[in-house]
């Protein structure tokens, strides 16, 4: 009752913070052993920023000015597509995916280019380019020895077209588009399984 009281007396930016702080494995970097060799050791700045990001409390050193010519603010940093900071942050994903994928599976592909469509009906949203990718293709995960795709998508909670809704609709959301545009291909043309995976960007506190 007392933690339910003083969610309801925060702002909603941070009880959105608070929300996605309390999701399953949104902790787990606070635990995990910080280890050189798989880059888990964060230095003082990240440790501190990434505290600071989990709860919302305002970061006092940020510079006024992004380099794409817009006010810096943590929200905007998340998605500004100055720089390629949020393509990284989506490869590096993947590979982490595929890397994982890599100890069940065999015949790991990462950007797989599905095959071209020669006649099959889909669904209206559906990708149907000729060159259309998945981030990655991994053989016997679901049953054996059928193809199995995962896509990766990283939203950021936080933006103002999200202010409505929670954590959970958004990574429906998300997935529902992802499904519309491949599932239907994937099924009819590779005869394989489609899995949409979505993450926030706060899924590391980076």
């Amino acid at each position: 009752m007392q933690c339910e009281q003083v969610r309801e007396s925060l702002p909603s930016k941070t009880e959105r913070a608070v929300e996605l702080a309390t999701e399953k494995g949104a902790s787990n970097w606070l635990t995990v052993i910080p280890i050189k060799e798989m880059n888990f050791n964060l230095n003082k700045r990240e440790f501190r920023d990434a505290i600071k990001l989990r709860y919302d409390w305002e970061i006092a050193d940020l510079p006024a000015m992004c380099t794409c010519g817009d006010l810096f603010t943590v929200d905007h940093a998340m998605v500004c597509r100055h720089g390629g900071l949020i393509i990284q942050r989506h490869n590096e994903i993947r590979d982490l995916e595929a890397e994982m994928l890599r100890m069940v599976c065999t015949d790991i592909e990462t950007e797989p280019v599905l095959q071209e469509i020669t006649g099959e009906e889909l669904n209206r949203g559906a990708n149907k380019a000729p060159d259309a990718r998945l981030d990655v293709h991994a053989r016997g995960f679901w049953d054996r020895q059928q193809s199995a795709f995962f896509d990766v998508r990283v939203c950021h909670p936080n933006a103002d077209s999200y202010r409505e809704l929670s954590p959970k609709q958004i990574f429906q959301l998300h997935e529902s588009e992802k499904k519309r545009q491949y599932s239907r291909r994937v099924l009819e043309v590779e005869r394989g399984t489609f899995t949409p995976l979505v993450f926030t960007n706060r899924w590391n506190g980076r």
